[in-house]
């Protein structure tokens, strides 16, 4: 493989991985451009790095073992970056479901009263003050500077990252297929309404068997501490035999 080659595929990598970040930090809500992101990553890692460094030398740590320890350090600081990011865009997914249904609820009500698709997210958008409402907010700029309201949308699916409003967007992109546009939007609606429903039952569950575990150790344990108080004994006196 030439050199050419090679620099075009680490240059193809770089693209992807900052496509693919810049998607991340969207669908975390964090206005802050890959290379911004990146910048205060590597500085921060790096002066985590340096500072570990100097005091693993200050207490007397072997030069080896200190830089494996700074390294570590700044390792764990790169990680603690990902994991908020990654733990922004889930808390921005729950969300997004959340609200959801209230606005896809609002929409085909405004719709089901004549209302014109455009009209419909206007309204949505200023009655809301959600994500969802912030993004409708965006679409409904975008559409008055003169993009296609199906554009539009597909851009705020595309930043969203969510499957529902994926599904959503789809959904509205026919108002000029179909005569009742309202009617699929309500359904649209209520089937977003049950799947977050479905979600709050799961996470309730979880944090159910979270509880239940820690409640049952509190509960065998004094009777295993009485239990053995007189095998205890038992075992003294058969010791002392």
């Amino acid at each position: 493989m030439s050199n050419t080659a090679r620099s075009g595929g680490r240059i193809a990598t770089l693209l992807d991985s900052d496509t693919e970040l810049r998607a991340r930090l969207s669908q975390a809500g964090i206005a802050q451009s890959p290379s911004e992101f990146r910048t205060r990553q590597y500085v921060i890692c790096g002066a985590v790095l340096i500072a570990s460094v100097a005091a693993l030398s200050a207490i007397g740590a072997r030069p080896l073992l200190g830089f494996a320890g700074a390294l570590a350090a700044a390792a764990a600081t790169y990680g603690t970056f990902e994991h908020h990011l990654g733990r922004s865009v889930a808390h921005r997914r729950t969300q997004i479901i959340e609200e959801l249904p209230v606005v896809a609820e609002q929409i085909g009500m405004l719709l089901a009263s004549g209302m014109s698709l455009t009209s419909a997210l206007e309204a949505a958008a200023r009655r809301g003050k959600g994500i969802c409402a912030a993004g409708l907010e965006r679409v409904s700029t975008h559409v008055s500077g003169g993009i296609a309201v199906e554009v539009a949308l597909a851009e705020w699916a595309d930043d969203a990252g969510s499957a529902e409003i994926r599904r959503f967007v789809g959904v509205l992109t026919l108002h000029e297929e179909t005569t009742d546009i309202a009617a699929l939007v309500s359904d649209e609606a209520r089937s977003a309404r049950m799947e977050a429903h479905r979600r709050l039952i799961a996470h309730i569950e979880r944090r159910n068997e979270q509880v239940w575990i820690p409640v049952t150790v509190a509960a065998l344990v004094p009777g295993s501490v009485l239990l053995a108080i007189p095998f205890s004994d038992a075992l003294s006196s058969f010791v002392a035999l």
